[in-house]
């Protein structure tokens, strides 16, 4: 995995899986400590001292939950151990508390597209003189996409 740190948010890119993922300030403290060795109510406290959020077992409960479903890590929470955790639910209960809900562990995922299929395929060869906006790459052997937008150079 690529993680890359931000002030308000943590980015990391899976090369296994190709997905990029964006994790607000929450779930990165959260699965940051996830060691197997800290608890939930640590995780709990770890939230309230980093992000004034409500020092609660199911705003960490979320996270977890956020995190295994885009796949960041395997946890195993989800099998018995309770309700699971609405984000609505939580979010009234939190917003009752200085409308934190803003703060609610947040995991955005998507699929970065490989390389072959990033590319745009253009319309084909732009002779001499063509306009190559938004195909730049489409000039004929020998020309390129000059500073007038035109394609440039010793192609027919």
């Amino acid at each position: 995995m690529v993680v890359q740190e931000l002030p308000e948010e943590t980015l990391v890119y899976d090369l296994e899986r190709h997905k990029a993922h964006c994790l607000n300030r929450s779930a990165a403290l959260v699965w940051r400590h996830c060691d197997g060795k800290t608890t939930m109510d640590e995780l709990a406290m770890l939230l309230h001292r980093e992000l004034d959020l409500p020092a609660d077992e199911q705003v960490v409960r979320l996270a977890l939950t956020r995190l295994e479903k885009a796949q960041l890590m395997r946890t195993g929470h989800a099998e018995g151990d309770g309700a699971k955790v609405s984000r609505r639910d939580l979010a009234r209960r939190v917003s009752l508390v200085g409308g934190l809900a803003v703060m609610l562990p947040l995991v955005t995922s998507m699929v970065a597209p490989t390389p072959a299929a990033a590319v745009t395929p253009g319309p084909g060869c732009i002779a001499n003189g063509g306009s190559c906006i938004g195909n730049p790459a489409g000039c004929c052997a020998g020309c390129t996409c000059g500073f007038s937008q035109t394609c440039t150079g010793g192609c027919a």
